[in-house]
């Protein structure tokens, strides 16, 4: 039926040429089929463009002034023109000038000079294909709309269910639309404008699926983890709304709507005009359906005390300017009711909907509901942090509202031996304590989640200077030392940690994550138990503790830690043959045994891999030189050496270690490396004497 009506329709088509005999040439070849509207240059074809709305346009490439290129560029960038077909006329047949035809959004293009049947069938099947075209957009349009009524529905039906939750706040979700909708049309928003508004104050508590009922229905004051459950909501209101596009800025009012004028709302602390338009309109119509419905622990306010309450919040809670009008509107008798009577000629019968819109429209949210689902609600069940995309939500909203700080990754050194020796219930107790040890040490404004396993994310927000983050970081390590030995588990395990600057290392959670796991990865690497920058590439700086992995591999030698034979995993072959040698050699002969860690670092320098290596080749070669040939040494990661210095005491030992330190200056040949060294003894326990005792005993007794 529409094709039949645009055959019988004059199409009219908007001939650009700046030569006469051109014009009227194509006048003689479709005049009889064609209105054809003549214009002899760019300017003029935008300005009849302005008046008539032609099916076709037929453009010169080569017009003075104004060229065909330029002309095309304004046609599609603008809303009406941009649909209207162009067919290019040019005398150059080449493929390139082809190409460039398409390329800037040309139907087609008709080499001069014009063969008549040709010009003609090429015209018809643009209008044609055109034709259809928007035939198709028509009836997409039109079942859009279809779908966006029965869409409404769902959305309404899921609103009922938000306010089904909580006892006291029955039909909230419309109240606030409507009281919101009523604010946007004195606004002067526009009619659509004004429902988008309804819709997504419909939706603005959806976050509230999140939070347990027994919280939402307590009838007595919550307490301050309770409330911490509450202020999630908008967060998980804008999780679940982030892919829904038929409403636009529907996400927004969901997340923002407890944001305050003066900056002290949450979930983000914004202020001002930082707050959507859309958030400050649901704001002003959440705290009016407040205080105009009964709670359980208090009756609705009279109006005068509503407008007083406004008032005394104008510029603090509150949009001024927003506050002055609702309160105008007040005045003159402002009621949600009478806006609600004025809306229910847009209730639409699910009957008049084909099952497949229904299907389409129902399904809008409830996709959404389930990728909600699909990630477990916001908490991480053992430890109670958010979990990783609740926190990855979080530390995103503020890295794009521009808040720095330092995004450090959190990781247990061997959690594997833990869950071997002692059992996943021990396990889980050492993770829930890594959780408990972050929020001790977490400050007002920063972010913790868990990523998974003994991985861990702390995000502190607003700090920038790397000393100060060093330091509290190191202090989340020695707290998480301190709380394992109130356990009983001292000396088992220690926290790494990696650390990424924002916005020097990043200014997204992805380039921030990865930043710190190439820091984390240079700890693990570099002895553990300690803490570390990214700064580029390879290039970062450990803050290093030869000192607390000395300590480590001294308890493990003398046997008082608690993990068995081989749980010491080192990925270094050395240093287990090293460990093997200690254990069934020296053990047994009681001699007194010192053990040094040599550490390389670059004072205020950062070392790369390259100076990195040649530095430790000559420290192995120093190390050879210095060394008996009883002693034993080697890598015990790219930046540490292990020296066992045999049956010696600690002044001796001392002076061992002076000596390689000298022979490596000599023999290294470059420049900012710095070489340190920690010594300890270690005290190994006389099996010998032990065995000969025992072997006495037993010549005694077979005399008896």
């Amino acid at each position: 039926m529409v094709s039949e009506q645009r055959e019988q329709e004059t199409a009219y088509i908007l001939m650009v040429d700046n030569s006469t005999v051109n014009l009227k040439l194509v006048q003689k070849i479709l005049g009889q089929e064609y209105d054809v509207l003549s214009a002899g240059s760019g300017e003029q074809a935008l300005e009849m463009l302005e008046v008539y709305s032609p099916q076709l346009i037929l453009l010169d490439f080569h017009l003075p002034g104004m060229d065909g290129a330029e002309i095309m560029t304004r046609i599609q960038n603008h809303p009406q023109w941009s649909k209207i077909p162009v067919i290019i006329l040019t005398e150059d047949a080449a493929p390139e000038i082809e190409k460039d035809c398409f390329m800037m959004g040309a139907a087609d293009f008709i080499v001069k000079p014009f063969v008549p049947m040709a010009m003609k069938s090429r015209i018809s099947h643009v209008i044609e294909l055109y034709g259809l075209r928007r035939d198709l957009e028509g009836k997409l349009e039109e079942k859009s709309r279809l779908v966006e009524k029965v869409s409404i529905n769902a959305i309404m039906a899921i609103a009922n269910t938000i306010d089904a939750k909580d006892a006291y706040t029955s039909g909230h979700s419309m109240r606030v639309a409507l009281c919101a909708e009523a604010i946007a049309e004195r606004l002067g928003w526009s009619a659509e404008e004004s429902h988008n508004l309804y819709l997504i104050g419909l939706l603005h508590d959806i976050g509230k699926i999140g939070v347990p009922d027994t919280i939402l229905n307590k009838p007595s004051r919550l307490s301050e983890r309770e409330f911490g459950q509450i202020k999630k909501h908008p967060v998980i209101g804008a999780e679940i709304l982030k892919n829904v596009r038929i409403i636009p800025g529907v996400s927004d009012g969901a997340l923002y709507h407890h944001e305050r004028y003066d900056g002290n709302g949450y979930p983000f602390g914004l202020k001002g005009e930082e707050i959507p338009l859309c958030a400050r309109i649901i704001a002003i119509a959440d705290t009016y359906d407040a205080m105009t419905s009964n709670r359980i622990y208090r009756a609705k306010l009279p109006d005068p005390s509503v407008v007083s309450e406004f008032e005394r919040c104008s510029g603090t809670q509150f949009d001024p300017h927003l506050v002055s009008v609702f309160v105008e509107m007040l005045n003159e008798g402002f009621h949600v009711a009478r806006q609600d009577r004025r809306r229910q000629e847009d209730a639409f019968p699910e009957a008049e909907l084909s099952d497949e819109a229904a299907d389409q429209g129902n399904a809008l949210l409830g996709r959404a509901l389930t990728d909600y689902s699909r990630e477990k609600g916001t908490v991480d069940v053992l430890t109670g942090l958010s979990n990783r995309a609740y926190g990855e939500s979080l530390i995103n909203r503020l890295l794009a509202k521009g808040h720095s700080g330092a995004f450090v990754i959190v990781d247990l050194d061997d959690f594997s031996g833990i869950n071997e020796n002692y059992g996943h219930l021990v396990g889980d107790k050492v993770i829930k304590l890594i959780a408990a040890t972050l929020q001790e040490k977490m400050e007002e404004g920063d972010v913790s989640c868990r990523l998974g396993g003994d991985e861990f994310v702390l995000f502190m927000s607003d700090v920038r200077e790397r000393e100060s983050v060093e330091k509290r970081v190191n202090g989340i390590l020695e707290a998480f030392a301190g709380n394992m030995a109130q356990i009983g588990l001292d000396n088992v395990t220690n926290l790494s940690a990696g650390i990424a600057m924002s916005p020097a290392d990043g200014k997204s959670y992805a380039v921030l994550y990865s930043g710190a796991d190439k820091a984390l990865y240079y700890v693990k690497r570099s002895g553990k138990a300690s803490v570390s920058f990214y700064r580029g590439g390879d290039t970062v700086k450990p803050a290093a503790r030869p000192d607390m992995d000395l300590d480590h591999i001294r308890r493990i030698l003398e046997g008082r830690t608690n993990l068995e034979t081989g749980v010491f995993k080192i990925p270094y072959e050395e240093f287990q043959n090293l460990y093997t040698y200690l254990s069934r050699c020296i053990k047994r002969n009681g001699q007194q045994v010192q053990a040094v860690l040599f550490a390389l670092g670059g004072g205020e320098t950062y070392l790369d891999n390259a100076v990195n290596e040649e530095a430790m080749s000559a420290l192995e070669v120093a190390a050879a030189y210095s060394l008996r040939m009883v002693d034993v040494g080697s890598r015990f990661s790219n930046t540490q050496y292990i020296v066992i210095l045999v049956d010696t005491n600690l002044e001796n030992g001392r002076k061992v270690a002076d000596r390689v330190i000298n022979q490596f200056y000599k023999i290294y040949a470059g420049t900012g490396v710095e070489l340190s060294y920690d010594i300890q003894t270690v005290t190994v326990k006389n099996e010998g004497q032990a065995l000969k005792n025992e072997g006495q005993a037993l010549k005694n007794k077979s005399r008896l």
